[in-house]
């Protein structure tokens, strides 16, 4: 009855009425519960996972020339995304906690830079990422 007063006649129209305006990894999500819905998914979450190894290779691919990079960085995206799905881990949450750790994890580099009398910009990039294992080891033991 909702999907007839909805005229959400077809499967295809059911993924069409999954907002545009969401959040890209909150509308990958929905759209792929609701392709499920109708069998199009993996039987576990190993087949997701190969998909994301194949999808980073089209990425490596398009990369080197061959294929559209933001076409492929978009895919890859999307199947990462059915992982979490899989695993019932909102992708939109986990990238905004990724996101808040880069930014602490930057943070502490700059601080350990500072103590050395130095800037991150005047560092190589095995300094930085040095400064980086470092911020890791004390979140880890935070």
């Amino acid at each position: 009855l909702k999907r007839k007063e909805k005229k959400q006649e077809t499967d295809t129209s059911r993924l069409e009425s999954v907002s545009k305006s969401l959040p890209s990894l909150i509308r990958a999500q929905k759209l792929q519960k609701k392709a499920a819905k109708v069998g199009f998914d993996w039987p576990d979450v190993s087949g997701a996972l190969d998909k994301v190894e194949e999808e980073l290779a089209e990425v490596r691919a398009a990369i080197g020339g061959d294929g559209d990079v933001e076409e492929e960085i978009g895919d890859l995206i999307f199947a990462v995304t059915n992982v979490s799905r899989f695993v019932k881990v909102d992708s939109e949450r986990a990238a905004e906690k990724t996101c808040n750790k880069f930014v602490r994890r930057f943070a502490d580099m700059e601080q350990q830079a500072k103590a050395q009398g130095r800037q991150l910009s005047e560092l190589t990039l095995e300094e930085m990422d040095a400064l980086w294992d470092e911020a890791k080891k004390k979140e880890h033991r935070e």
